[in-house]
This record gives structure tokens, sequence and C-alpha cells, in this order.
């Protein structure tokens, strides 16, 4: 109870509490709930109740319904609830008709789903509370898994039951929501012995002798309700309290709550038998209708039977109709053969007939299969409502079912090209045997077939073994009918871009002669896959430019490509100066609108990229790391997409001057399975953290002594091996080197990479004229850290370096870059310049929007009568308390921006 008040006071001034009330079944978990449900109504919250349910586990983001149908009823407070980003929820709660564009909304679900939160706690603290968590769906505890890790700021107090000791489908998320920082757990423990000696007196009468109370407690273990059972069961029975009738507690106990249960049940009428077995198939909250047609009685009868198993303490009293306990529920369900189950949810399923698809899909995940065209029918309407509201695990659960029904041949195809598009969403493996499937079915139709080879060759390039895409972009050309024009511009463009990524040689894919007609989606994939082709090679930047900028307009694919066309579109004009603009964020805002995670991971990741490039390093940090969480959490093979963000995750890092950071990551990472472009760069980033280290020997050997052709600002080796030749004081060979990669550099005409080589060169030969070159052109790049190197380097050859030292300074502080500002400040030391030893804290985007909230759930608490409650009792002074909490936060974002390790995240940050 001091826990939940304290939890309570902390959450609802904005600091970050879940609490997770854990135990056996019957330990008082629920009552502590109610326990909580009362506090938070002292503070002034309003409270939000769900209870998960075994029977709706498929039901997508059922709990997450159950939290804020109610809230949503008044059409105003809908409109201010799910205003601005939360208006993505509204599918969750079919408030909208419109399909997802492409994948399903499970990201569109979660980013709506906690701004909704924050809207509803922008007027009133909120405290959410769910019981049964063990049993809640799949969407539901995603949503509380992501909002445990953005509540700090928000007055909002999550509390949650979990029943222990059992194995459920969604340990990992469980585990995951557990182990949060934010969550505290709360395990009630077993009465005592004395304690049972009260409540056997108290029931059975005051002279129960202690031989027969120790029987009590050890059967029951001290588990409140399985003793309160125990004691109604004896009495019942007229059991006397004595030491003769201890072996009578361990006969009666042994099934204390199924067998109260079933002998009150077998003492009442055989409809109120047919009752309660109708309410455990349907589960709670099934309409009396619908248990008396499934019972086979009169609505009457039934509402006599309810009545008369609410008398008995069977069900509840209060509406909806539902079980005292799931343990009673068990006990009744339980109690049906398998057969007779199996049956009853079939009639279940028949009776619930016009009802939402996924109700009745519950129970036809139940049922026998008989090859039945209706079953199929309402699975894959389940399974597409469950999908538009962001819940693809139910979504897949209710596909399989349908495969396994069987569809009829003529309808099979499209059933395993759904069931695979859902599965591509997490788990690549499974998404490609389905797919691959489909693909191969006689008998599917050209459109079918042209939907289901483009995604399975896009799966198979992220998720599939080496060399497959390629071959099968070649075959599904080759197999499209007439008619296809878009399709026969997609599968080249698919070819080539998967042979590059393979290889990571940027001629593998041979001379380019496809003709780019017209301006649909597979003309502007194969324009971006050209344009990325000439970057690679260093060939032709403005006509690199000009595709890139083609296949980026009006936004075509950025609509239909999952994150890999307009990905390397964009990174062509960012490596040509000409900058991709607001791109990486509305890829990240149109991700999340659809629910794409692959679309969010790209995002991240090149975003990342980009912040490093641009020297933007506790962003790009940031950006990196989740995107590599996002990597794992799609369930692509690492070996690829995953390199990309791992290398640029080191590079920022080292350029940070984290060494044992990034050190302790490589080390852990290093060896996964890599393959092509993967190889390349985390190569590259290894020896980079090698020569930061002074190991300039392990750094040369890494890099290659011979150097393919290629741009060599993408292909850095050259620079590279330069620069550990230089540490390794073989000065003409990396001045020869740099040479070599100034002229290629040159040849490409990129600011930013001409800059970078001018510095490199100039650096290795003292030539202030290249490098005042290399500071010139930098400057108007946005490339901030290598700015700040030139200026550094120039400043070692010039005649008045101090103003060109500050200007480093400066720069290099709004980077992060701790390595690069220690030589600064020195030299500026030396020269008498008094500069602070710790430079300014810079928070990344993400941790200013942490404080933002938790200023704006500050600013509501104040406006509270009796300000900011203290958990230690009293009231804070508002302004001293946000000073205290914004210090307390600041601290927190650093520390774990310094120390902590990244975990797997089940639902993307």
């Amino acid at each position: 109870m001091a826990e939940l008040r304290a939890a309570a006071a902390e959450a609802f001034a904005g600091l970050a509490r879940v609490v997770v009330i854990e135990g056996p079944a019957g330990i008082g978990n629920s009552r502590l709930l109610t326990e909580a449900r009362r506090i938070a109504g002292e503070h002034g919250a309003r409270t939000l109740t769900a209870r998960g349910s075994q029977l709706e586990k498929e039901f997508g983001f059922g709990a997450a319904r159950q939290l804020f149908e109610a809230l949503l009823t008044d059409p105003a407070e809908r409109e201010r609830l799910l205003a601005g980003a939360a208006a993505s929820a509204g599918a969750v709660f079919d408030l909208t008709n419109e399909a997802p564009a492409r994948g399903d909304h499970t990201f569109a679900a979660l980013h709506g789903l906690f701004w909704l939160t924050a809207n509803a706690a922008a007027v009133r603290p909120l405290a959410i509370v769910v019981d049964d968590l063990q049993w809640c769906d799949t969407g539901s505890l995603r949503y509380l898994a992501y909002l445990a890790r953005r509540l700090e700021g928000l007055p909002v107090l999550v509390v949650a039951t979990l029943r222990t000791g059992e194995q459920y489908d969604d340990d990992a998320l469980l585990a995951e929501l557990q182990l949060d920082p934010a969550t505290t757990a709360v395990r009630p423990g077993p009465l005592s012995r004395a304690g049972v000696a009260d409540l056997v007196r108290e029931g059975l009468g005051a002279g129960a002798e202690d031989v027969f109370i120790a029987a009590c407690h050890r059967t029951t273990s001290g588990n409140p309700l399985l003793l309160r059972q125990l004691l109604r069961a004896l009495e019942a029975s007229g059991v006397p309290p004595t030491a003769a009738h201890a072996g009578t507690v361990t006969a009666i106990g042994s099934r204390a709550v199924s067998s109260m249960v079933l002998f009150r049940l077998r003492r009442m009428p055989p409809a109120s038998t047919a009752v309660a077995r109708a309410i455990a198939v349907l589960g709670d909250g099934a309409g009396l209708a619908t248990v008396a047609a499934l019972a086979g009685v009169e609505d009457t009868e039934a509402a006599l039977a309810v009545a008369a198993l609410a008398r008995a303490e069977v069900v509840r009293h209060e509406y909806p109709i539902g079980f005292v306990h799931p343990l009673v529920r068990d006990a009744v369900y339980q109690d049906l053969p398998p057969g007779e189950r199996q049956l009853q949810h079939e009639r279940a399923a028949r009776a619930l007939a016009g009802a939402a698809p996924e109700q009745i899909a519950a129970h036809l995940l139940q049922m026998p299969e008989r090859g039945d065209p209706w079953v199929v029918g309402v699975l894959r309407a389940a399974a597409g409502t469950a999908l538009h509201r962001g819940a693809p695990d139910g979504a897949a659960a209710y596909l399989r079912r349908a495969l396994a029904e069987p569809p009829e041949p003529a309808l099979r195809p499209a059933v395993l090209l759904q069931l695979g598009q859902v599965e591509t969403l997490g788990d690549g493996p499974a998404a490609i045997a389905h797919l691959r499937a489909a693909y191969d079915d006689p008998a599917i139709d050209p459109v079918t077939f042209a939907a289901a080879a483009r995604m399975l060759i896009h799966t198979l390039i992220f998720a599939g073994p080496e060399g497959n895409a390629p071959a099968f972009a070649r075959q599904a050309l080759a197999r499209l009918g007439p008619g296809f024009g878009d399709e026969r511009q997609a599968m080249p463009a698919l070819e080539r871009i998967a042979a590059y990524m393979y290889s990571g040689d940027a001629h593998v894919a041979g001379d380019f002669d496809a003709r780019i007609e017209g301006d649909g989606l597979g003309d502007r994939m194969l324009a971006g896959g050209r344009a990325w082709e000439l970057l690679s090679r260093g060939e032709n930047l403005q006509e690199a430019v000009r595709l890139a900028r083609f296949a980026l307009a009006e936004g075509v694919l950025l609509d239909g490509d999952p994150g890999l066309f307009w990905v390397v579109a964009a990174v062509v004009l960012e490596d040509t100066d000409a900058g991709a603009g607001i791109l990486w964020d509305d890829a990240l805002t149109q991700g999340h609108t659809r629910g794409s995670l692959f679309t969010v991971l790209a995002a991240q990741l090149w975003s990342g990229w980009r912040d490093w490039r641009r020297g933007d390093l506790p962003e790009a940090v940031h950006r990196l790391r989740a995107a590599n969480d996002q990597s794992l959490a799609w369930g692509g093979v690492p070996a690829l997409g995953i390199s990309y963000g791992e290398a640029y995750l080191i590079r920022a890092l080292v350029d940070q001057r984290r060494l044992a950071e990034a050190r302790a990551f490589l080390d852990e990472h290093l060896d996964r399975p890599r393959v092509g472009d993967g190889v390349r760069l985390v190569n590259q980033a290894h020896a980079y953290l090698l020569m930061a280290e002074g190991s300039f020997a392990r750094a040369l050997a890494l890099l290659p002594a011979e150097f393919p052709p290629g741009n060599p600002q993408w292909f850095e080796e050259r620079g590279l091996r330069a620069m550990a030749l230089a540490g390794l004081g073989r000065t003409a060979e990396a001045r020869a080197l740099a040479e070599e990669d100034l002229a290629g550099l040159r040849r490409w005409g990129s600011r930013r990479g001409v800059g970078r080589g001018l510095r490199l060169a100039g650096e290795l030969t003292g030539d202030a004229e290249r490098l005042g070159e290399a500071v010139e052109l930098l400057a108007g790049t946005g490339a901030r850290l290598e700015h700040a190197r030139a200026l550094l380097a120039l400043s070692r050859v010039a005649d008045e370096p101090a103003d060109l030292l500050r200007e480093a300074l400066k720069a290099v502080e709004e980077c992060g870059a701790l390595g690069l500002r220690a030589e600064i400040a020195a030299a500026l030391t030396a020269r008498g310049e008094d500069v602070p030893a710790e430079p300014p804290v810079q928070l990344t985007t993400g941790e200013r929007r942490i404080l933002a909230l938790a200023r704006g759930g500050r600013r509501r608490a104040r406006d509270r009568p009796g300000g900011v409650p203290d958990p230690a009792g009293g009231t804070r002074h508002p302004r001293r308390h946000r000073a205290q909490t914004d210090a307390r936060l600041t601290h927190r974002l650093r520390s774990a921006a310094s120390s902590a390790q990244p975990r797997r995240c089940t639902v993307p940050a």
C-alpha cells in the first residue's frame, strides 16, 4: 500500500511510474488493484480500467479499447482526444474506414495511442489500471510497453496485475514491461499461519484447533482465495474444525476452487449449469441473448439462472455478465471435455453470426477444421480488421487458421499473400515461406502474382538467403504477363540494388540499359536505383541529382516503397550537397501513420547517418540505437540491414570520444555474420575505432591495400588507410594515398567530399592553401564536424590561429565531439584563453521533448488545487520542484546516454 501511494504521488507529479502487482492466482492482486483505483481517486485522477481475457487474446488492441472506449463516446471529447498525432489511433476504435496504404497500422496505433494518453492526461491526471496483464492481447501489451518508455513528464500512473507461475505467449513483452526502469514490482505475500488462524476461527468458529488450522495453512499455502473457498467448502460440508478432521481439509482442499464451484453447480438446476458453461465458452461480457442461445434455454430462464449463479458467487452480481474470478471460469471451462469444448465454440461462432468478425474469429480458432468457406471469409475479415487496428499478431493467427481450414484452391494464393504481407512486418523467414507458396501456387492469378513477386523480392533482399533476390527478380520479370508495365520497371530495379547490397561492388550490376519511360512507382524505383549506381561509381553527379529528384518528386516513391529506393535517392541528394530537405521527417511520420516498422527503422537509420555526417552526434546516436533495436524487432537478417546502423553508430560514438562504449558495442556484435556492403562498412568502423585507440597497425590490417573502382566519397577505405599509415609514421605513403583520394573526390565533385579530401591532404602536407580551401568549401555544406576538423588543421599552420580555434570550439560543442573539443580547448588554453573544463550539455531532440513534456505535466499539476503532491507527504514549492525535477531528468538522460546499453525493444522507440 505504501508503494502504491508513493507511485501515485510521483506519477501524478510527472515522474514515470509503472507498478506491476505480481503473484499467483488468488494471492490478492486484484484486491490491491482496487486499492490503486481508490488512491488514484484521492489524487483527483481519472481512472481507466481493462481486464485481459484468454478468449480475447487475439482481439486486436482489445484491452486498449476497454481503456478508452468510454472516453470516446462523446463527440466533442473524442475530437479533442484524437486531435493531432493521436488521430492515427482512430483505427484502433474503428473510427476510420481508411485502409492501410501498405503494411499494417502497428506503429500508427502505438504512436496514436501514446498521444491519445497524453491528450487525456492534459486536462486531468490519468490512472491506467489493467487486471490480468498476462492475458492481454499483444497489441495492448505493446502499447503499454511503448507508453512506459515515454511516461516521463506525463501525469500518468500505470498499475497492472500479473499472474506468475505460468508461461505465456507474450513472455518477452511482459518481461520488457517488468524490466523497464520506470517499473516497480509489488509482490503480495501469502497469509501467515497466524493470519490463517484468524480467518479459520472467524469462519468456522473460535474453537478451531491448531492441528486443523495447520492443515488449512499447509493445504492453501496461505493463498487468500484458496483459503476462502476451502473454508466455504468445509462449512457447506459440515466439517468441524477439530484435529480429527485435519485429513478432510487435505482431501477437500486439493481442488479448493474447482471442487467448490462444481459442487455448487451440481446442486443447481440443469439450466444453471448450461448457462455457466455458455458464459465460460463465450467469455466475459457476452449478452444475455447470446448466452441463452448457446445454453439452449429461453432468455427468461437464462436470466433466472444468471441470478442464481450470482447468489452462489459463481458469476458477478453486476453487468456485464462474467465470473467472479478467472479461477472460477477455469473450473467451469476445464470441466467440459475437450471435444465438447470445440463443438461449443463452433456453436458460439454460429450464435454470434452478425457480430464483429474478431468476436466470431475468437471461437473459430478453437473449433475443428471443416473446409467451410464461411469460416475462411470470417477469418480473413477479422484479419483485415486486426491489421487495420495495428494488431498484426492477431491477423497472422486468423490467417494461419484460415489456411488450415483450408480455403478453396482458387482462393489459397490470395490467403497466402495476405498472410505473407502481415508477416513481412515482423517475421521475415515466415513471410518468405508464405509469399513463396503464393508465388509458386499454380492457381495464382496475374494480379496476385505481381503483388506477391514484388513483396517476395523485397523481403528476400533483407531476410532471405544471400543471392536469392536477384534471381527471383529475373524469374518474376520473365513470368509477368502483358499489362504490368510498372512491375516490369520495378523488377530490374530490385535485381540491381540487391546485387549491389550483397556484393558491395559498385559495378556488379553491369551496364544500365533500362529505359525510364513513365512516372509510375516502377519508374521512380528504377530512377532511384540508377542515381545510387552513379554515386557509388562516382559518375555524373548532375545526372545522379536529377534522377534522385525525379525519383522523390510528388511523393510517389515514399508512398509506394517501404524503405529502400526512397532511401538511396535521399542518400544521393545528401551526399551531393543537394540535401533531402524534410524527407527524413516526412518518412518517419509516414511510417508512423501507415504503421510500417520497416519505414520507421529506415527513416531512423538514414536520418541517423545524415546527423552523423552533419555532426549532430547526440541525435545521431539516439536515432541509430533506435534503428538497430527496430531492425531486430522487425526480424530481418542482421547480416545485411543492421550492419549499416551498427557501423554508423560505432563511428558516431568514436567521434563523441565514447571509446569504451564503442568498443563494448563492437565486441558484442563483431561476430555477427555479415555480407556485402555490411562487411565493408563494419570493417571501416572497426578500423576507425582502432585508430582512435592508437592501434594503427591493427587498423591498417583491416583496410584493403587494393581498392576496387568506385566513388571515394562512399568507399572511404583509401582515406582511412592514409590515416592509419600516417599514424604509423609512414607519411610518404599516406600522402600518396591522400592525393589519390582527393583526385577521385574532385572527379565526383561534391563540396563535402572535396572538402574532406582537401582537409586530409592538407593536414598531411601542412598545406595552408589547401586547408583554407577545405574550410571554405565545408562551411557551406552543413558538415559541422568536418568543418571543425579543417579549422583545427588550418589553425596549426596559420599565423593568427585564435579566431579559427574559437570557431572550431563552438562547432564541436554543438556537435558533441568531446575528443576534438579537448584538442581545441588545449590549444586555446596554451594561448592563455580561459576555456571551461566541461562543454555545455547537448540534449537530443528526444531528450528535449521529454523535458518539455515534463514541464507541461508539472504546469498542469501546479494548476490543480494544492500544487504538486510530494511522495513523502505535503506539497512541493512549484518552482523549486521544477528545478529539482529538471535536474533529475537531465541527470537521468545524460546517465542513460553515457552508460546504458541498448535493449532489444519489441515495440520500436
